[in-house]
């Protein structure tokens, strides 16, 4: 057993409290035992007894006194299967923006944004195939395209994750839904536990009340399609997609939400369009091309493919 083992905090573990960094750094070690370890000043910052809430900050010291393995052993990195040079090729080709903290896509249908027991390749897998700093903030389903943030450092990824929990996060998204939504503008909100196939088909679904709110807007209908915008305000899993169901216009290409086989020959026509967010005090707007099969899709029903400039006035 060593005297101690010391520390040195780093910028992109800055501003996180003591006990979680202690608990992101090591296997396994329960809240009990930090707390019981900071108490008896086993672990200082910078020689001093600190509480489980004290902030760190950059070039902070930590010192951890009667070090050893079995108490503290270090977090396994998680081991993936690296992606191939092609699919991040792809990747890189469908960046938006990029800068030091962050990376903006055009997420490509057909991937998943997370692995899973039957996920090949997915979003998370090439972007750790490039760095293990890299993560994602949010998610979207398999078949929709669109609009996906890819954090570059952990300091980004908790930026991001109260972002996402305040809902101070706008959201666009295009879809091409079958037959004549009713209202042509509306705020819906929903208990999706309420809604039988939104239970039947989510993994997730539990007796808790689970409230969805959403706008949306009808633009164009011919050839019995709608083209709607849609402006979720909560973020639940596939919120759109039940949200579409429940106005009895289900989007085109649902395999889980419309029933319609002539429906289902396409992929999901559902992208996430656009995304706005304040970043160190200025405002962020990112707009996703519409893909080319769902461009395809407008033409073929005779509707109007919405323009950026068009899109920009929902953020």
């Amino acid at each position: 057993m060593v005297k101690y083992k010391k520390y040195v905090v780093s910028s992109d573990e800055e501003n996180i409290r003591i006990d979680r960094w202690l608990r992101r750094k090591f296997y396994n070690i329960p809240q009990s035992f930090v707390q019981k370890k900071l108490r008896k000043g086993f672990i200082k910052l910078n020689d001093k007894k600190i509480k489980a809430n004290k902030l760190i900050k950059k070039n902070d010291l930590i010192k951890i006194y009667q070090f050893d393995e079995s108490s503290y052993a270090p977090k396994k990195i998680k081991t993936i299967n690296k992606a191939n040079e092609k699919d991040i090729k792809k990747f890189e080709k469908s960046k938006i923006y990029e800068n030091n903290d962050f990376i903006i896509i055009n997420k490509w249908a057909g991937i998943s944004t997370q692995g899973g027991t039957k996920v090949t390749l997915s979003i998370d897998q090439i972007i750790n195939s490039i760095s293990e700093k890299y993560n994602l903030v949010h998610r979207l389903d398999k078949q929709t395209s669109g609009v996906l943030i890819i954090s570059k450092n952990y300091s980004t990824t908790r930026f991001f994750g109260k972002l996402f929990k305040d809902r101070k996060i706008s959201k666009t998204y295009i879809a091409l839904c079958k037959g004549k939504i009713k209202e042509r503008k509306k705020t819906i909100e929903l208990d999706l536990n309420k809604q039988k196939y939104y239970k039947k088909n989510s993994i997730v679904a539990n007796k808790d009340k689970k409230i969805s709110l959403t706008n949306y807007e009808v633009l164009e209908y011919k050839s019995g399609i709608s083209s709607v915008v849609f402006l979720p305000l909560s973020g639940r899993m596939h919120q759109i997609r039940v949200v579409a169901k429940y106005l009895n216009s289900p989007i085109l290409g649902d395999s889980k939400y419309n029933n319609a086989r002539e429906n289902n020959k396409s992929e999901l026509m559902l992208h996430s369009s656009a995304i706005n967010f304040l970043y160190k005090n200025k405002k962020q707007f990112f707009v996703a091309e519409i893909p080319e099969k769902m461009k395809n899709n407008f033409k073929k029903y005779g509707l109007k493919i919405p323009k950026n400039k068009f899109i920009e006035q929902y953020n």
